[in-house]
């Protein structure tokens, strides 16, 4: 009779155990929704399942508390994200997955405005404004030592009204998603700053405008510049193929990499080990 039971009760233990085994297999990955980190975290061939947040606050907070296994994103934002969030069970996990170089998004045949942008953004570096902020929110001026080159080589003079639109309304609409701390979020008085904020403020004092930020999901960000609800995308928007064959780029305002972020007692120690 105990044979009888055992052999009843054996094919349910084994299905049991595929079961366990299915789930552990592979790993849960958090990343902020329409970046390319997405993207980069679904080519891991051991990553289960990617896991689409609002912003990097959330990610760093599900992974400190176990509900993801990592977190793919920029990585100042994840160095200062674990510094600033106290999260002293989290470490970054080897070298960069990929370099990313990160500007101003413009509608395209906005030449003469993404023009202007550009010589301003040269200014600002070559003046020093850009090291003062970049200390600011950094320590360290986040251009040293970087290989700066512009996105359009060489072009000619733009004549397109563009810059006379935005000069002609007295302001300059920038959008953001507001919850990428350090670049562009909101402090503790609700108040929006970051870094995106502070040069793209200097941007428009310089073009002789107001600045005007609007936040808004990332996801859906590139439509409200196609569709012209602003003027411009100043929110640590990275170069991507896909992305240049809907919007134009201006030249370079920091350049950053993909960071695996993971939990002080995890196994994974670099990218390589998901692959």
């Amino acid at each position: 009779m105990f044979r009888n039971k055992l052999k009843s009760i054996f094919p349910v233990i084994l299905i049991l155990i595929l079961l366990a085994g299915c789930g552990s297999k592979g790993v849960n990955i958090g990343v902020v929704t329409g970046t390319t980190f997405e993207e980069q975290a679904r080519k891991l061939t051991k990553v289960k399942e990617v896991k689409l947040y609002k912003d990097d606050t959330l990610t760093l907070w599900e992974l400190s508390n176990g509900r993801i296994d990592g977190v793919i994103t920029d990585r100042m934002v994840g160095t200062i994200g674990i510094r600033d969030g106290g999260y002293k069970n989290l470490k970054l996990a080897g070298d960069l997955l990929y370099k990313e170089t990160i500007a101003v998004a413009i509608n395209q045949k906005d030449d003469a405005l993404r023009q202007a942008i550009n010589k301003v953004l040269n200014e600002i570096i070559s003046d020093g404004t850009y090291e003062k902020i970049s200390k600011k929110y950094f320590d360290i001026n986040i251009l040293d030592g970087v290989d700066y080159k512009p996105t359009i080589p060489n072009e000619k003079p733009a004549t397109d009204d563009s810059l006379d639109r935005v000069k002609k309304a007295g302001k300059i609409k920038f959008a953001m998603s507001g919850g990428y701390p350090p670049f562009n979020y909101f402090n503790d008085k609700e108040e929006l700053t970051g870094f995106d904020v502070d040069i793209g403020k200097e941007v428009a004092k310089r073009l002789g405008v107001s600045y005007e930020p609007i936040t808004t999901d990332w996801s859906g960000i590139l439509e409200g510049l196609r569709s012209k609800r602003y003027d411009g995308i100043f929110g640590s928007m990275a170069i991507s193929k896909d992305r240049s064959e809907v919007v134009d780029f201006t030249d370079p305002y920091y350049y950053s990499g993909a960071q695996l972020i993971v939990r002080n007692d995890s196994k994974i120690n670099s990218p390589d080990d998901l692959k």
